[in-house]
């Protein structure tokens, strides 16, 4: 698979400016944080959704692709509100696994919302909005792509995310989310690009 120097460019771009940021931010935001978690790691896997983004959330009726997602991620948040919502940035390497396979790197801001239990289990959504670029695209990407005679290497990211902990292990989180690309409403691109549901692993620290 052969990358033209824009796809090359645009994925040392991004993966500069979120490197440059994260070393820029101080060791720990003092005063902000209510505890000590501000930090974390993951892990999710899943297969792609042949539907749109729509369609995927409802991930009980629906049509799966060949093609699988696989990546890692890494939090840190900045500011956490009294209530229990934390904001801060996200960033992350992921391999698009199929015929035609392609690696991922995505970046922007995360949202948390810690303050829902159901006795000694937590259940935090989540939500990431940023961008996206990828080596090329994949599965039903590509046909939307195609059809529309485009490219589609940058486009925006998102990810609404469920993830359930509990209190003896409070470092640890299984999540689920949709991993998203889009156009934003035409915006970069008249695409609704991929959509896979993933599960995964967090470990805060």
């Amino acid at each position: 698979m052969q990358k033209t120097n824009g796809q090359k460019g645009s994925i040392g771009c991004i993966a500069l400016t979120t490197c440059l940021l994260l070393i820029s931010l101080p060791a720990k935001a003092q005063g902000l944080l209510a505890d000590d978690s501000y930090e974390n790691l993951f892990v999710m896997a899943g297969p792609f959704s042949t539907e749109q983004f729509g369609g995927t959330l409802e991930f009980w009726d629906n049509q799966y692709e060949s093609n699988a997602f696989l990546g890692a991620g890494y939090q840190r948040m900045l500011y956490a509100h009294q209530g229990g919502a934390k904001f801060g940035v996200e960033a992350g390497f992921g391999l698009r696994l199929g015929v035609r396979s392609s690696a991922e790197v995505w970046a922007g801001g995360v949202a948390r919302f810690d303050m829902f239990r159901l006795g000694d289990f937590s259940i935090t959504p989540a939500l990431t909005a940023g961008f996206s670029v990828v080596t090329d695209t994949i599965g039903s990407e590509t046909e939307r792509a195609d059809a529309l005679g485009i490219k589609a290497p940058f486009l925006y990211y998102l990810g609404p995310e469920i993830a359930v902990g509990h209190r003896a292990i409070p470092n640890i989180e299984v999540l689920a989310r949709i991993h998203h690309r889009s156009g934003g409403f035409g915006t970069i691109a008249p695409l609704d690009g991929s959509n896979a549901a993933v599960v995964g692993v967090r470990h805060k620290y």
